[in-house]
């Protein structure tokens, strides 16, 4: 496997056995237009002279897309390398960060003109392709195409003598439908090149449109005589900043460096190729960042030295979104049957300005790539509750674009409308044994074979109640209940607490405890019912009783103590016969003390006064020496 220098494919083609199309493409080769560059900038600045937007290379209208023309495979001849009979180009569609890599068109390229330029605006789906191409007795003619539809058809747009620099260059400005041109002058489009209307006299060109309709960043430079500075406008030239960049940061070691801009307004890229002196002058590519247009720089990314022939040249390209870029390294892989070769595509994708690798993502693009049916290989499934299988999967790896799929249960067809999503919910299921499985269907009418199957069993699940219900009196108004979890497996969403046959809280506890505070005097009885989170509500729990009195033990064989008149409208006497009276206490029928009485008296009687009390009924709290006796009063 070697290394491949550059998206296009005349530096694979011999010259020499080469039709027209081909050999055109070697005149038009960007290393003869560098060094037309370098001599151009060495009489002016500005207009200055540099690659332009002539990338094979371009950042798609959303954040994660990329665009991509290189060579997709070829066939050799019968003489063998580096001849061929057969050569594919395509472009190629890079979402998901360079995850997803779809063949958008494909071109013989040599039956057909090919790509010199993929260019995008800020329209999803709106890519430009620019096309050098001989006729009229081998004049070189540069054409314009549009497509719509994420680079699979293309509409022609107009067609241009000439392709030499400051000719017949477009730039695809971050604007939706806005195209420019210079060649005879500077031209713009607003409609996606399909009309152009002159906006200067002069021609001229720079690395990259920035986020303003009317932005452009360039580099210019031929050290030694003229230093490498950043070019800056807003627009197009009338007014402009030129800023000198410290060497370590740009070189033009066989390549001549590039500037791209960033997510954010002020942010740019450079790309450099630089001589690595500590490994014997091999080359090594370096990528800095600005924030302040040029002022001042960092490196984000150095690669591997390697040697000179461009094999291992790490390209490079910023996202729309801010601090994500993309390093590229393409391959060419040698095949068997057929004999030839094939396209390895790497992309390296980074956040963070260059301080996070999130992934690396290859595709080997052997000639049967995109023509297969590729089938889903991770299908999962759990259950979601005891009538219900979720299944999920990812999308199949592919080149095609997938329609939907198809759900299986048991061989039997679950949607028959095709989802798209990559999730199923197979719910009320009653019990029984399952098995699943699912079929990818594509948008070119291919069916794949089934993907793994999984399988789950529906079985009768019980919700348990809860069997250790304990109480206990937390005070003379109180009662504790206190439980554990139910022994069972499915999650428990809370419980219901019921006093006497009715139930005390409206809402769910899903505590294992619950205080019944302010009670009256009475017997109270308390059982539990557990709710679970697949709706099931259990049997009640085990039953617990306590009774609420006024507090205290009190004596009920204790004789000679009586109270009378009962009932009474004011007043009543406590007869002791021959106990001595401590105290008397006197409560209401929720426990709650209304009048204190301390005695200490050997007196048989003692008269109580509870004329001030509201009619009803009192509890007579009598401590005596030999303990306590309550009496039950009624005042009316």
């Amino acid at each position: 496997m070697k290394g491949c220098p550059f998206f296009v494919t005349r530096y694979y083609l011999p010259v020499t056995n080469a039709p027209k199309a081909n050999l055109k493409s070697q005149i038009s080769n960007p290393i003869f237009q560098i060094a037309f560059c370098l001599l151009l900038s060495s009489f002016s600045l500005v207009p200055f002279c540099t690659f332009s937007q002539n990338r094979s290379i371009a950042r798609g209208a959303e954040p994660g897309e990329l665009y991509i023309y290189g060579i997709w495979y070829g066939i050799y001849s019968s003489w063998g390398p580096p001849y061929y009979d057969t050569l594919q180009c395509a472009i190629y569609r890079l979402t998901e960060n360079g995850k997803k890599l779809t063949i958008q068109y494909d071109v013989d390229s040599f039956t057909e003109d090919q790509s010199e330029v993929i260019l995008a605006d800020a329209t999803p789906g709106v890519l430009y392709n620019k096309r050098v191409h001989l006729k009229d007795d081998w004049y070189t003619y540069t054409q314009l195409w549009t497509s719509f539809d994420y680079g699979k058809n293309w509409v022609f747009m107009e067609e241009n003598i000439g392709s030499s620099v400051g000719t017949n260059w477009y730039y695809a400005a971050n604007v939706e439908g806005n195209i420019y041109r210079g060649g005879g002058g500077f031209y713009r489009s607003e409609d996606y090149g399909n009309t152009w209307h002159k906006i200067k006299d002069n021609t001229y060109w720079g690395n990259d449109c920035g986020l303003d309709s009317c932005e452009v960043f360039g580099i210019t430079g031929n050290p030694p005589s003229i230093p490498w500075s950043i070019y800056h406008t807003y627009d197009w030239f009338d007014t402009y900043t030129v800023t000198p960049i410290n060497p370590q940061y740009v070189s033009s070691i066989d390549v001549f460096p590039d500037v791209y801009r960033g997510g954010l307004p002020e942010e740019i890229y450079i790309s450099a190729t630089f001589l690595d002196p500590e490994n014997n002058n091999k080359r090594i590519d370096k990528v800095s960042f600005s924030s302040d247009t040029g002022q001042n720089f960092r490196h984000v990314f150095v690669s591997e030295s390697y040697n000179s022939g461009g094999y291992g040249r790490s390209l490079f390209m910023s996202d729309r979104e801010s601090g994500v870029f993309y390093i590229i390294r393409c391959y060419m892989v040698e095949d068997q049957n057929p004999w030839g070769e094939h396209f390895k595509l790497c992309i390296e994708y980074y956040r963070d300005y260059g301080d996070t690798l999130v992934a690396t993502y290859c595709h080997d693009l052997t000639k049967y790539y995109g023509t297969t049916c590729e089938t889903v290989s991770d299908l999962v499934s759990e259950k979601c509750n005891n009538t219900c299988v979720l299944l999920a999967w990812s999308e199949p790896e592919s080149s095609l674009p997938v329609e939907g799929y198809q759900i299986f249960r048991n061989e039997q067809l679950l949607n028959e409308q095709l989802t798209i999503d990559t999730s199923f919910f197979d719910e009320d299921l009653p019990v029984g044994d399952y098995k699943y499985y699912v079929v990818t269907h594509y948008t070119n009418g291919c069916v794949s074979d089934t993907s793994n199957h999984v399988k789950e069993t529906i079985e009768i699940v019980t919700c348990e109640p809860v069997n250790n219900l304990s109480s206990e009196k937390c005070n003379n108004t109180c009662v504790l209940i206190t439980w554990s979890e139910p022994e069972g497996s499915l999650p428990v969403e809370g419980y219901h607490i019921f006093r006497n046959e009715q139930l005390v809280n409206e809402q769910l506890t899903i505590d294992t405890s619950f205080f019944d505070e302010d009670l009256p005097i009475g017997e109270y009885e308390y059982y539990l019912v557990t709710h679970y989170t697949n709706g099931c509500v259990s049997d009640t729990s085990n039953h617990v009783a306590e009774t609420i009195g006024l507090g205290v033990k009190e004596l009920k064989e204790l004789g000679g103590v009586r109270v009378y008149p009962n009932p009474t409208n004011g007043e009543f006497t406590i007869n002791n016969e021959q106990l001595t009276i401590n105290n008397v206490e006197i409560f209401d029928v929720f426990g709650r003390k209304v009048s204190s009485h301390h005695l200490i008296s050997k007196s048989s009687n003692h008269k109580i006064d509870i004329s001030y009390l509201h009619a009803g009924i009192y509890f007579v709290q009598i401590s005596t020496e030999q303990g306590t006796v309550t009496k039950k009063v009624v005042k009316y």
